[in-house]
């Protein structure tokens, strides 16, 4: 569990220094020039979210 913990936190601090998506109603000029997001980061995003959801999910607190 230790290992898998601080693989996480390796996930989510990695995660934090990405730049925040410009948000759809503040800047809608923004998002519709910026390039399209690439299907391999979508597919890691969804990944990283299903490992994190199984991890905690699995804590007894």
């Amino acid at each position: 569990h230790s290992t898998r913990l601080a693989m996480l936190s390796n996930n989510l601090t990695h995660w934090k220094k990405l730049p925040l998506l410009p948000s759809l109603t503040n800047q809608p000029h923004q998002v519709l020039a910026s390039d399209p997001v690439p299907f391999a980061d979508l597919q890691q995003v969804s990944r990283i979210a299903a490992y994190a959801f199984s991890a905690l999910s699995q804590i007894r607190v």
